[in-house]
């Protein structure tokens, strides 16, 4: 039997009970997605296996004519407090669905009392490209050169269910996470099928690997529709919830 990959092994029985999604998923339509979000902390032997869930993420995509727009609201559970990030983001129809326009809300929820205020630590900020350089827009506005090629960790999850199941499938760019923090140098390849045991069934699996300067490598895990059941890297996972059927129309 082929062993369970490290990505899948790692969430150990919080796979117990979860089953891969069913029915048709169009890539290029209108969709909605969500996923848990997973802590993955090494045992001692530094081997995955322990950890939690530590928060969700939904993403939805919305197409028009000219652009794409695609909505993102993920919530980190850490500690006592819980962060929910609300992005808006305009996209290019290219195959990194470079944002154009994007308007982030973060609001953060405690239960640590005399901490904070309500409302304390929530902030807006956005930004979008102007000519060759992008804007960001917090407390002050700031300029940079846009990078030739470039996305968004949350673009990253509708552009490579775009990609085709074939070698040379490969996408070059500067990654911006949560739309601020430039990581330079990513590539996104494709690697190939990948059986993967869930119980009595095998999923047909084929896998994406994200590399890059400041992060350590992602594993994008997609069904034969082309929807990311899983990506993993480091010591985190986003899982598509269990039943889901991944389209809305």
């Amino acid at each position: 039997m082929t062993p369970m990959p490290r990505d899948w092994s790692a969430l150990g029985e919080r796979l117990a009970a979860w089953e891969p999604p069913q029915g048709a998923f169009n890539p290029g339509g209108a969709w909605s997605l969500r996923y848990t979000r997973h802590a993955l902390i090494p045992e001692l032997d530094g081997t995955p296996g322990r950890g939690a869930q530590s928060g969700t993420l939904r993403l939805e995509q919305q197409p028009d004519q000219e652009t794409l727009q695609l909505r993102a609201a993920e919530t980190v559970t850490t500690g006592y407090s819980a962060p929910t990030t609300l992005a808006e983001i305009t996209c290019t129809k290219d195959a990194l669905l470079t944002p154009r326009r994007w308007a982030l809300t973060i609001r953060w929820q405690t239960s640590a009392p005399g901490k904070v205020t309500a409302g304390e630590l929530d902030q807006k900020r956005g930004g979008h490209v102007e000519g060759k350089e992008l804007v960001f827009q917090a407390t002050r506005e700031r300029r940079r050169p846009a990078p030739e090629r470039w996305t968004s960790f949350w673009s990253l999850f509708a552009a490579v269910q775009r990609l085709p199941f074939a070698q040379g499938s490969v996408l070059t760019f500067d990654l911006f996470e949560e739309l601020e923090l430039h990581k330079p140098g990513h590539r996104l390849a494709y690697i190939g099928p990948h059986p993967v045991a869930q119980g009595a069934k095998t999923l047909n699996l084929h896998v994406f690997e994200q590399t890059g300067h400041g992060v350590l490598p992602w594993r994008w895990w997609l069904d034969d529709q082309h929807r990311v059941l899983l990506a993993a890297g480091g010591r985190l996972a986003y899982l598509l919830e269990s039943g889901a059927t991944g389209g809305v129309a």
